[in-house]
Formats: C-alpha cells, sequence, structure tokens
C-alpha cells in the first residue's frame, strides 16, 4: 500500500513504533487500527538487547529488518533511512527490500554527530538520498516520505527545502512534533501557498510527563506552549493523553493523516497508543472519507 495514494482519499492514522521495544504479539493491538508504523533508523546501544553495540549493523539496516517484523504482523511498515546513517553499501539491501514488495520509506537528515566526532554524511542533503532511492529498481520505486521542520528559525528556507524534497521525488510530509494546532497551520498554510501538491501528515507527539517534554524541547528546540506545561504539570498522571487527544481533534480534519509518535523511547508504546485511540474513538479501522472540505484543501497534484 502507497501511504500518498491511500491519503488522497482518507484520513489516515500512523504511529513511530521500534519493534525491539515491544513484545512481538502486541502488535496484534494496532492492527486494524493504524494504517501504518514508521520505524525510526536508531544506533546500536550497549544495553540494547535486540542489537548490543558488538554486533556491527546499521541503523538502515536495523529498520528494514523490523519492518520485516512490521510486515509479518500484517501492518504496512514504514522504515526509515538516514542521510546521516546511510552509506552506498546500504544501497543493495534498501534495492532487495524493495524487490521483495517494500512499499513505503520515510527519508530523513539524522540528528547530528555528537561533538567532538562529527562523523561524515555520504548523503549530504535530502534530496540527494530521495533520488538515489528514486533511482534504485530501475525506477520502481517505493512511496516515500520526507520530514518538515515547522520550528525552522528560517521558515521561508525550511519551505523551500519541503518543496524541493518533493521535487525531489517526495510523495508525502510529515511534520515535526506537534503539542497543538497553532505550531504547525501557519507552516502548513505556507507550504500550500508555495504550491505543495501532496499529502501532509502532521506529527503529533506523546510526552511521558512534563520533564520528558522538556528534556526533548531543550535537545530538539521544539517549543512547548504554556498551556501544554500546565496541563502536564498539573495532571501528571492524565495529561499526557490528554495533550495527544487535543491536539488530534485539533488537527485531525487539518491535513491527510495525524501521525502519532511516544517521546520516551526506551518504554513499549503500545498500550499508551492503544489507550489513546480508543479515546479518540477509533476502536477499529481508523479509514473515513475526507469530509468535502478537506478535499478542496489538499487536492490531487
Amino acid at each position: 500500500m502507497r501511504l500518498s495514494d491511500r491519503a488522497r482519499h482518507h484520513n489516515l492514522v500512523t504511529v513511530e513504533l521500534i519493534p525491539d521495544r515491544v513484545v512481538a504479539s502486541d502488535l496484534a493491538l494496532l492492527r486494524g487500527r493504524v494504517d501504518a508504523i514508521t520505524i525510526p533508523a536508531l544506533r546500536n546501544g550497549h544495553n540494547d538487547p535486540s542489537y548490543p553495540k558488538s554486533f556491527s549493523i546499521t541503523p538502515q539496516r536495523r529498520s528494514l529488518a523490523s519492518a520485516s517484523i512490521i510486515n509479518r504482523a500484517g501492518i504496512t511498515a514504514v522504515p526509515s533511512l538516514t542521510c546521516r546513517d546511510c552509506n552506498r553499501s546500504d544501497l543493495s539491501a534498501i534495492a532487495n527490500q524493495m524487490a521483495q514488495g517494500l512499499g513505503n520509506v520515510l527519508i530523513v537528515y539524522g540528528d547530528p554527530y555528537p561533538q567532538p566526532h562529527p562523523g561524515t554524511y555520504e548523503f549530504t542533503k535530502t534530496n540527494e538520498l530521495i533520488r538515489e532511492i528514486s533511482s534504485l529498481n530501475h525506477g520502481n520505486d517505493p512511496c516515500i516520505g520526507a520530514v518538515t521542520n515547522q520550528h525552522a528559525d528560517n521558515r521561508e528556507n525550511e519551505i523551500s527545502r519541503t518543496i524541493s524534497r518533493v521535487d525531489a521525488g517526495a510523495d508525502f510530509i510529515v511534520t515535526n512534533v506537534a503539542f497543538d494546532s497553532e505550531s504547525v497551520l501557519e507552516h502548513r498554510d505556507a507550504l500550500l501557498g508555495a504550491g505543495l501538491g501532496v499529502p501532509l501528515f502532521i506529527q503529533v507527539s506523546i510526552p511521558l510527563s512534563l520533564n520528558n517534554v522538556l528534556f526533548v524541547s531543550q535537545k530538539f528546540d521544539i517549543p512547548v506552549p504554556a498551556h501544554i506545561r500546565k496541563k502536564l504539570s498539573d495532571d501528571p498522571s492524565g495529561g499526557s493523553l490528554a495533550v495527544a487527544a487535543e491536539a488530534y481533534e485539533a488537527l485531525r480534519g487539518e491535513a491527510n493523516g495525524i501521525h502519532f509518535s511516544y517521546l520516551f523511547r526506551q518504554r513499549n508504546p503500545i498500550p499508551t497508543y492503544r489507550h489513546l485511540l480508543e479515546t479518540i474513538g477509533i476502536a477499529g479501522p481508523p479509514l473515513a472519507p475526507l469530509a468535502a472540505s478537506a478535499l478542496k484543501t489538499y487536492p490531487v497534484a
């Protein structure tokens, strides 16, 4: 299933998941409730039970391997490829996955290397990697997603970069983390004004706690509105789900899909996702026709 094709006719709901953080049987709890699962490309850690640091595997191959787990569970998987870690030697493995039916990928630049060892990027721009993936298998490329950052200091430059990713071959766009509508709708409008003609997914993140969201905010320069801080402070146990549910209700009709992520990656997020999906009324297949106004807002290119 190409996400971009489906998103032109239905509001989609997707989630981010690290399969080796969960019990495989838990995946059944998401089947029929979400349209796809994205998988970040993570480096090995010393205490990683599935891919310890002594085991040599690139983040790209780790994400591709995890995608196989998701696909076997009967859910569409979207592995991530990052400019930071993707090497040309990984391209053959990606091509093999495509030949075996890999239908979607998400291409991102990747977090900067920690100093003082900056590392080497074989793909210095997201557009380069998008074009490379598009050229594999004689152009029979998967549906390619790319990311836009509504929090960028230079809004005009970010809009231009996002449109250039679409021109390079991106089939859908996913925003950075949003906690409410105010932080993302102006950016969406600017993208539409610049001619965005592919589906847009707004990323809504579920914070674990106030400390969790403030840590992520400081590390990745993502602003947290004052009313969100207050809600998490006043209701430590239920505030996180309330924040995500309210953001979903405010944004569900404003884009082609909502992409949920969980800010605390060390924990299995599936129980939280399940609770949230039940809270917002998704107890079965989430495919519902887009409202006529939404179809007008996001025309087929």
